[in-house]
């Protein structure tokens, strides 16, 4: 019976905590909506922002950097750091926007961004025959007038091995002048397996009036028949920019992925391993989606190793102009990946960005958001004649001020403010967070059982 009574009287209490209970936290809950939304009107007009718009929103760019000591009016020449490059979601720069002080989006264009920037290809010159012996290949080529980036060579040595080939170059057959080379020889075995038979020059060289000399100290089997020089452009090409994107995951026993968040065309790859080793052939494989089949790309050798001339790891490897969303690198021939694994640089193509300071400085370069429609202008339009390059315009220093992931919490938290909120930080998340807070600790002191004795 007691029992009963008891369950009779918590029925009883129950109803009546929720007649008396539930309008008070409404009330609550509402006086704490009001306070959020009114702190957001006040925070908006106390900091100046423009009504909401559909067009981007500063605080939604994942890379934000600023260039000061402009002078309104002038044109200014910058070039996006790597940190930039690693966030642009669109490949020919779309996702990019240069505001004045006031927030306003000034005439700007974007070049490099079309695809990767690299040297034409090398005109070639006439083939030139060796005469060679056992330990030396004399070739004479005092007829070409032309400069030399590079020298492609035929002939046999032995597969599966980095052959090194030192070049010097003489007048007299007497007194040689040693030329520095970027890297081996090599042919490996297999389905589609890595080949090089191009020497490429540190400098463009002058050869003509002279005789060239290849020799291979330490190695035995080579015979080399001609070689064929590839000529030097009038102007280098423009480096590219290094990303250094640590290791990929593993994808079974003989191959590593990377996965690349952002859409700025790759040049080359720079894969190698952190401890010396025998050289291991590579396949490099990339895919646009995670849903497509792997595509080949290139082949390759990574290596570390003393090598006669100094030289101890392979250079990078260039990639065909392609949509790269993951890479993939796999050994081939049946040879095991390197023990200590391999870590990946990025050569991403270099991206410039020329405005005409309108308004009122210091200005701020945005980039990298997902679905975001081209806003440069062309090129002519700020180019003010025929004569006028854009080299001729000095590079300015850009001052980083955020470089977060694309889809960061802070930049969807931040999406949801008026375009052009000066609001950044701690001070962002107070503001929703606060009134939040408050609200359910009023509610749980409301709600919390009391004790009596």
């Amino acid at each position: 019976m007691q029992s009963l009574l008891h369950r009779c009287g918590m029925v009883v209490r129950r109803r009546w905590f929720a007649r008396e209970i539930r309008p008070a936290a409404r009330e609550i809950i509402e006086s704490a909506r009001c306070l959020l939304v009114s702190g957001l009107l006040l925070a908006t007009m106390a900091a100046g922002a423009e009504p909401p718009s559909l067009a981007p929103r500063v605080s939604e760019f994942a890379w934000l950097g600023t260039v000061a000591g402009v002078e309104s009016g002038s044109l200014v020449r910058i070039a996006l750091p790597a940190d930039a490059l690693t966030r642009l979601q669109s490949r020919a720069g779309h996702d990019v926007r240069v505001l004045n002080a006031a927030g306003e989006v000034i005439p700007y264009a974007v070049t490099g961004g079309d695809g990767p920037v690299r040297q034409r290809h090398a005109v070639q010159t006439r083939a030139f025959s060796f005469t060679s012996t056992a330990t030396q290949a004399i070739a004479d080529l005092r007829t070409e007038v032309q400069l030399l980036a590079a020298l492609d060579i035929k002939g046999v040595w032995h597969r599966n091995t980095l052959i090194s080939l030192q070049v010097a170059v003489s007048d007299n057959l007497q007194d040689w002048t040693p030329v520095p080379v970027k890297g081996p020889v090599y042919r490996f075995e297999g389905a589609e397996p890595p080949v090089n038979t191009v020497l490429e020059l540190q400098e463009p060289l002058s050869v003509e009036g002279r005789y060239l000399r290849i020799t291979w100290p330490g190695h035995t089997g080579v015979k080399l028949a001609s070689l064929t020089g590839r000529v030097a452009g009038w102007r280098p090409p423009v480096p590219a920019v290094r990303a250094e994107l640590g290791a990929g995951v593993a994808d079974g026993a003989s191959g590593f992925v990377w996965s690349f968040p952002f859409a700025t065309p790759l040049s080359a790859v720079h894969l190698h391993m952190l401890q010396g080793d025998d050289p291991v052939p590579l396949r490099i494989s990339a895919r646009a989606d995670p849903a497509q089949p792997w595509k080949l790309l290139a082949s390759t050798v990574v290596y570390r190793q003393d090598l006669p001339g100094g030289l101890g790891s392979n250079p990078p490897q260039a990639l065909p102009d392609a949509q790269i969303a993951q890479l993939r690198i796999e050994a081939g021939n049946g040879v095991p990946l390197p023990a200590g694994g391999l870590r990946l640089a990025a050569e991403l193509s270099p991206m410039q960005v020329l405005f005409l300071a309108t308004g009122q400085g210091p200005y701020t370069v945005a980039a990298g958001r997902a679905g975001t429609a081209q806003a440069a202008v062309e090129l002519e339009s700020l180019i003010p004649g025929p004569a006028m390059v854009p080299d001729i315009v000095p590079l300015r220093p850009v001052k980083q001020l955020r470089a977060v992931l694309p889809g960061a919490p802070q930049l969807w938290a931040a999406s949801l403010m008026p375009a052009h909120w000066k609001v950044r930080g701690p001070v962002l998340w107070a503001w929703f967070l606060v009134p939040l807070a408050v609200a359910m600790v009023a509610v749980w002191v409301l709600v919390r059982p009391t004790h009596r004795p």
